[in-house]
């Protein structure tokens, strides 16, 4: 039974003292008042856990009694439960509308009044408690932010001179094809590990800013083989497993922030690919909007984990090798990335069997 500071108000000296008696055989802590100013002025002095308050009081009334007190504590828990001799409808409306939260009619037995007022104040403390139990998951979250924006700046920095310096000497006669190929997994593996951390600023960031993309006129095919180069670098051994079929044309995008969701979605379909089964790309533009599909041969996403999947942090079959690798921010990322286009990114079955994921961009960014 939850108990706590009471204020009865009530100008019955009767009722008060047979309410407020009974009220106190239950362990709350009770104060009195007769009329309205008085319930403010004791309320000021110390705020009580919550109001039993008589509608028709000299002065001021139950109705404005209790809009004053909610102007005084606005935000704070503060339940008042309306007494009245009468349950005339309008008067309970009035009642709610001025912050009530129940109202009781002095006709009821008095144990029914003791029920109604131990029933809110035990909603108040668990309210209390979600709110306190709210903040901490927001501090903990903050902090999270915080650590990541702060580790992947750390990681970000010494990142930009391993990637310049693979691609010059990449660019360079290394000489035999051992050192090459040595050169270019590094380079590979040095993308990968950016894009990464890219995304991860992304995401952090996503919790106070909204991502902007930056708008371009791009033209699609030509932005589609610059964004594959890296892809065709990590499947040199394998160039069949990447099969592409490009239209024309042109369209409005960020093509920096879609080039990350192409590369990760990629990324993604290989990773649970057989590596004998191919990976599909498609790009087309529709309407002068953009149409991405990027399908792949694997186990396929059940129903229920569709939506699951693009939450950041999330790994939908902590039984499976692949998806315990996996770190849960990268179609996390695409989906926050499309979105903030206006666009949609969904996933569906792929026939026979497989993940199809779509990504679909309007003619013009939509606010």
């Amino acid at each position: 039974m939850a108990t706590g500071d009471v204020l009865v108000v009530d100008d019955s000296p009767q009722y008060l003292e047979i309410l407020s008696t009974y009220l106190a055989s239950r362990g709350h802590s009770v104060r009195v008042a007769a009329d309205g100013e008085e319930a403010l002025s004791l309320a000021n002095t110390r705020r009580p856990d919550l109001v039993l308050l008589d509608v028709h009081l000299p002065g001021l009334d139950g109705f404005e009694v209790c809009r004053l007190l909610h102007e005084q504590w606005p935000g704070e828990q503060l339940p008042v439960v309306f007494l009245s001799a009468t349950r005339a409808l309008p008067d309970r409306m009035k009642g709610f509308h001025s912050g009530g939260v129940d109202f009781v009619a002095k006709s009821v037995h008095i144990e029914e009044v003791a029920a109604r007022v131990e029933t809110h104040l035990e909603l108040k403390r668990r309210t209390v408690a979600l709110e306190a139990a709210n903040e901490q998951l927001r501090s903990v979250e903050e902090s999270r932010r915080r650590f990541i924006t702060s580790m992947v700046h750390d990681i970000k920095n010494p990142l930009t001179p391993v990637l310049k310096n693979t691609e010059w000497l990449l660019s360079q006669p290394l000489g035999d094809e051992e050192t090459v190929e040595v050169v270019r997994d590094t380079h590979v593996a040095a993308n990968h590990l950016h894009r990464m951390v890219l995304s991860l600023l992304d995401l952090a960031r996503s919790a106070e800013l909204r991502l902007e993309p930056q708008l371009q006129r791009v033209f699609v095919r030509a932005w589609l083989e610059d964004t594959l180069t890296l892809t065709r670098l990590q499947l040199r051994s394998s160039p069949g497993r990447l099969r592409v079929r490009s239209g024309d044309g042109a369209a409005d995008f960020d093509p920096a922030l879609m080039a990350r969701v192409l590369q990760n979605t990629i990324d993604n379909a290989l990773k649970y690919s057989p590596r004998n089964e191919p990976v599909d790309v498609e790009l087309s533009v529709v309407d002068g909007g953009l149409r991405l599909v990027v399908e792949d041969r694997g186990r396929g996403v059940k129903p229920e984990d569709r939506e699951r999947i693009f939450a950041a942090w999330t790994r939908v079959d902590e039984q499976d090798a692949q998806a315990r690798a996996s770190h849960g921010i990268g179609l996390a990322f695409c989906r926050q990335a499309v979105e903030a286009h206006g666009g949609q990114m969904t996933v569906e079955d792929a026939q026979p069997r497989g993940a199809r994921f779509i990504i679909v961009l309007p003619p013009r960014l939509e606010r």
